[in-house]
């Protein structure tokens, strides 16, 4: 059985259904037309017709090999290697330089910074401050506290305080 026998049985609509063949492909070959075709592709349909209609397509098959040996095109498939990516995201190197560079920061911070400042900012430098500020604020207090004060400023108030009920002060 040829080609065109099949195609007396069934039309080219339903063997393309059958084949997953393009009706157009189907019409090259029964026209003999194989230079619309790469050589790949014409062995390779010839192959499936054979398989799914179990007939002999040995004669289609010798024209198409006569005809691309005798065009002379050597067509090669090329492979392509498979392609490596990369890894992406953060490397192992990543996680150890940042933090050796934090530590010689802070190494440097604390080793060169200006001393008198560095003492400002550590907090146990506080208390010392607290001791200062509460011996001063002592001494004023100390110093308001005294009979001298005390007696002087009584001695300099020339205003005495009513009893009205005009006054705002109520002792």
């Amino acid at each position: 059985m040829q080609l065109n026998e099949l195609l007396e049985e069934n039309s080219t609509k339903t063997i393309s259904e059958r084949t997953n063949i393009a009706e157009e492909n189907i019409d090259h070959l029964m026209n003999n037309d194989f230079g619309a075709i790469k050589r790949v592709k014409t062995m390779g349909f010839i192959s499936i017709l054979e398989r799914e209609y179990k007939i002999d397509l040995s004669k289609l098959r010798e024209d198409a090999a006569a005809y691309y040996d005798q065009k002379g095109d050597d067509e090669s498939v090329t492979l392509g290697l498979p392609i490596v990516e990369e890894k992406k995201g953060r490397s192992k190197w990543l996680w150890i330089v940042v933090p050796v560079l934090l530590g010689y920061a802070s190494w440097y911070f604390f080793t060169q910074f200006d001393q008198s400042q560095l003492k400002s900012l550590l907090p146990f430098n506080e208390a010392k401050s607290v001791e200062s500020t509460t011996s001063d604020d002592t001494a004023n207090i100390n110093e308001e506290l005294s009979i001298k004060n005390v007696i002087t400023a009584d001695e300099n108030d020339t205003e005495i305080p009513n009893n009205d009920t005009n006054s705002s002060e109520n002792y």
